[in-house]
């Protein structure tokens, strides 16, 4: 009786909060073809972010491709996504309905970790009567892991398909060391953060593994650090900030920025303001798509951004035909939504790989096993137990975060210059060569300055 009144209250209580649930199957092959119970597919997620739908879009297209493909094991495969409205009580809500009601096998959260680390406290009590497997999309939290091994088994159920804090120094030491004083010309340095948890740890530091402040790390590459500040992820007032930094003599200002941070407004503040020959770097964002140019009006001329939405760089083999594919369902790609795309191959390689999701313990142990290749490398999951990498997506080596794994992620660095042209400014290096990437050709670097005569 009390399991009946907990659905009747779910079902209820999802009607009520009025969460989005899409169902798609659409396979090419015959409905005779796919046969027996679907298996399902969830996403958690706010349907009106920028950087949340794109995710849901490219999963949507990636079950499509398996269901005309022959779905998994004969079977079609079913995708619900749920509309949390960006509110962590909501996302909570649609995780149990997803598990209880949907029977959801697989379900993945959008990249807040604050979001995720509610989900997953409650993915927790549920997963012993209602087995799944929950997958963080995008966070980097060391919390989200680091339980993983500190109460387990409760969250060995759960993955992260990005990387934790850690696994970012190598990258950034890179920059620090030799892109901003050699190519860039870089003395002094202003540091805005976006003010999430996921840059605390390098904003503090990481002390359990000896890993410095981001802005120690620049120091001892030879920069000064002249200005730091957090600031909120949107509605910030950023000409103050600028004008600041412009006081302060910054040769470059690094925008540590996620796909919520509003990149497109501070680009335009910027493109005004004194500070606009003091050159950008960001770190993530809608600037890692072709769609940046156009939401700035042109004034993210000169900026520097990692890149992903890619049609004429063939990273893998996969890269220009998923970018293309992508871009004619109007689907930007960021590099989480690269990776969203890639989770539902990871998903449908390990149901085959366990013989389908009646026995969890051999789903949990297919995903630590599986490897599958995707647009931007491959997707394999860290098995050894040191914390926050356990469990996570493999980039660097989680004995030494200094050290990368060459060929998991292949990231290119990119500059908006004349007319929206996306200049080529870094390359992915190659198995075995020593550098996390290299300068593709100095020359095509313009300073802003430059670049508006």
């Amino acid at each position: 009786m009390m399991k009946q009144a907990n659905r009747v209250k779910m079902v209820a209580v999802a009607a009520l909060i009025l969460l989005v649930a899409v169902a798609v199957s659409v396979p090419s092959v015959s409905s005779a073809q796919l046969k027996g119970e679907a298996f399902v597919i969830g996403y958690i997620g706010m349907v009106a972010s920028p950087g949340t739908r794109p995710c849901m879009d490219i999963q949507k297209m990636a079950v499509e491709e398996i269901n005309a493909m022959g779905g998994i094991m004969g079977r079609p495969v079913k995708y619900v996504v749920m509309d949390n409205k960006g509110d962590t009580s909501l996302s909570v809500e649609a995780l149990r309905k997803l598990v209880i009601e949907d029977k959801a096998k697989f379900v993945s959260v959008e990249g807040r970790s604050e979001i995720c680390l509610a989900v997953q406290e409650a993915s927790g009590m549920l997963a012993k009567e209602y087995p799944h497997i929950l997958v963080f999309n995008g966070p980097m939290g060391a919390e989200l892991t680091a339980r993983i091994i500190d109460q387990a088994p409760k969250y060995d159920h759960c993955f992260r398909d990005w990387d934790p804090e850690p696994a970012h120094y190598a990258q950034t030491k890179y920059f620090f060391c030799k892109t901003m004083p050699q190519y860039q010309k870089t003395k002094r340095i202003a540091f805005l953060w976006e003010d999430l948890a996921w840059t605390t740890e390098w904003r503090r530091g990481i002390g359990y593994i000896n890993l410095p402040t981001w802005e120690k790390m620049a120091q001892e590459c030879g920069l000064e650090v002249v200005y730091s500040k957090a600031v909120k992820p949107r509605g910030t007032m950023y000409l103050p900030i600028l004008q600041d930094i412009k006081k302060a003599n910054a040769d470059l200002i690094f925008f540590i920025s996620s796909w919520f941070t509003d990149t497109e407004s501070f680009a335009k503040q910027w493109a005004d303001s004194a500070a606009r020959d003091i050159q950008v770097n960001l770190y993530g964002g809608v600037a890692q798509t072709r769609d940046f140019w156009r939401m700035t009006g042109g004034k993210g001329l000169g900026i520097i951004s990692s890149f992903t939405d890619l049609d004429d760089v063939p990273l893998t083999p996969r890269t220009i035909p998923l970018v293309k594919k992508a871009q004619s369902r109007k689907i930007p790609m960021q590099i989480h939504v690269h990776i969203a795309y890639a989770d539902i191959f990871h998903f449908k390689a390990a149901i085959e790989k366990a013989g389908g999701t009646a026995d969890i313990k051999k789903l949990i142990k297919a995903m630590e096993d599986v490897e599958t290749v995707y647009s931007l490398g491959k997707v394999k999951y860290e098995t050894r137990k040191i914390k926050p990498f356990y469990h996570s997506r493999v980039r660097v080596d989680a004995a030494n975060p200094y050290k990368t794994y060459p060929g998991y992620y292949l990231q290119l660095i990119v500059q908006f210059q004349k007319d929206g042209k996306i200049a080529y400014l870094h390359e992915s290096c190659e198995e075995n060569e020593p550098l996390v990437a290299k300068w593709v050709d100095p020359k095509r670097y313009r300073t802003p300055a430059e670049l508006r005569k």
